[in-house]
Formats: structure tokens, sequence, C-alpha cells
């Protein structure tokens, strides 16, 4: 599904399970992940430490459900169930509480504009984020059509890119700077661990810091002292002032 963030499901469903936990209530309790994709989450090389929480909580994987309906005074979730080896089915599943990370649009404005692709997202170049179509327009953050992951993480790595391809073109050069699809999703496993998913195009790894440091495919108290006393400064005195001290765009190779 076009969500944000693939981290944000996850984060509800980790720290829920581990409330219920710590308050001795978790062997009452059925969790169940309930997603339209057919993995836990698409960089394969975070499932086996996120596995391990899915374990530990008890959660039912439900892979290929599409929720399409709620009903609130009932409390009961409606899926449409389409495996790769069946055919479609409805399924209903009654619920206490229902945590909803729902599809997203980019706003109306750009969905009905010439600026729009087939499916309502700016249209770029997926390396240099220049409109396809008009030269003279350039796009990042969450309304383009990249296939990347759309985090706040993606759009301070991408900005520094549209600023020197802006520049280039001001003085009539073509693009110098490239994006490499990053993003960064750090799952909330439990108080005081993150697992920090950090990747780009094709699902490769791209870890900022070194393995010794943080090693992003296991769960870590160094990866969440970084989102708890690190990240907060770079974005709200970074990221929303227009600063930007450590990302050093990929430069394009001349052919």
């Amino acid at each position: 599904m076009p969500i944000k963030c693939a981290g944000a499901p996850h984060k509800a469903m980790y720290l829920s399970g581990e409330a219920w936990q710590r308050r001795c209530v978790l062997g009452r309790i059925d969790i169940h992940f309930a997603t339209a994709g057919p993995v836990l989450f698409g960089v394969k090389d975070y499932i086996p430490a996120l596995m391990e929480y899915v374990d530990r909580y008890g959660v039912s994987l439900d892979f290929h459900h599409n929720l399409v309906a709620v009903d609130g005074p009932a409390k009961v979730a409606t899926f449409e169930v389409k495996r790769p080896d069946a055919a479609l089915k409805t399924v209903e599943m009654p619920f206490d509480m229902l945590h909803v990370c729902p599809p997203q649009t980019a706003p109306d404005f750009i969905r009905v504009s010439p600026l729009a692709d087939a499916d309502g997202w700016v249209d770029v170049d997926q390396a240099t984020l220049r409109h396809k179509t008009f030269y003279n327009i350039w796009s990042l953050g969450d309304v383009m059509n990249a296939p990347n992951a759309k985090t706040a993480a993606a759009a301070r790595v991408q900005a520094p890119v549209v600023a020197a391809n802006v520049s280039a073109d001001m003085d009539d050069h073509a693009p110098t700077a490239q994006y490499n699809g990053y993003g960064a999703c750090p799952l909330t496993v439990e108080r005081g661990k993150i697992v920090l998913a950090e990747f780009g195009y094709g699902g490769m790894l791209l870890p900022t810091l070194p393995k010794a440091l943080i090693d992003g495919t296991r769960p870590s108290r160094a990866a969440w002292f970084l989102k708890e006393k690190i990240l907060p400064p770079l974005y709200w005195q970074g990221m929303l002032k227009g600063r930007e001290w450590m990302v050093h765009p990929e430069t394009i190779e001349p052919d």
C-alpha cells in the first residue's frame, strides 16, 4: 500500500505488545498484523530481527489482507484477501482495538494537475528528481513518484540533490547530483530498542553509521539513543531551517 512509512503500523504493534507484556496481560490478547502486502517488511535483511518480536508478542501475520470496511459500533473489520494462488475472498475480523494506516495520495491540486502521473504523483526521474515532462520543475518528499520510502529521512537526503540540480540548471548545466532512494524506518520494537532500517532503491542497505556503532539489522539501544537524542535537533534545527551538514549527494558520472 502507498503508506508514508512502512514502520508506522509496526511501531504500534510492537509497543502495544510490549506494554501488554509488562502488564502481564499479553497472554489474554490476540494480536493480528493484517497487511495488504505479501511480507512482514519490504527489505528482507530486517525481517529476522522483526520476527523475533512477532514471536515474542504472539502476533498472527495476515498477509494479502486489504482493509475495505470498518464497522465501528459492531467492532468488525472487513478485509479482501487475494493470495496469488487463490480466488478473492472476504474476511471479517472482530476487534477491541484497531490501528489503521490507510493508503495515502498526493493532495488534489497535485493529483489533477499536468504534473501527475496516472496514479496521481508528481512524475519525476527517480535519480535527478526532475520532472519528466516539465524540465523547470523538480520535486521531493511525499508527493513525487520515485519508488522510495516516504520518510523524513528520505526528504532530508533528497533536498540537497534538488538544490544541487536546480543550481546547476540555473547555470545552464545538466543535473549534477542523483538520489539513491535512501530512506530510513526506525522500527521501535520495545521500549529502549530500535531496529534502524536504512535502505535505498532495490532494497540495498545504506547504513549511515558503521556497523560497529549501530547494526541496523539488529535491535539496539544505540539506535534508540540516536532517535531520541540526536534526530530531534537535526529535524528542528536543521531540516526545518534549511540546513544540512552531513548529506553529500552522489555525483552523476558523465557519459
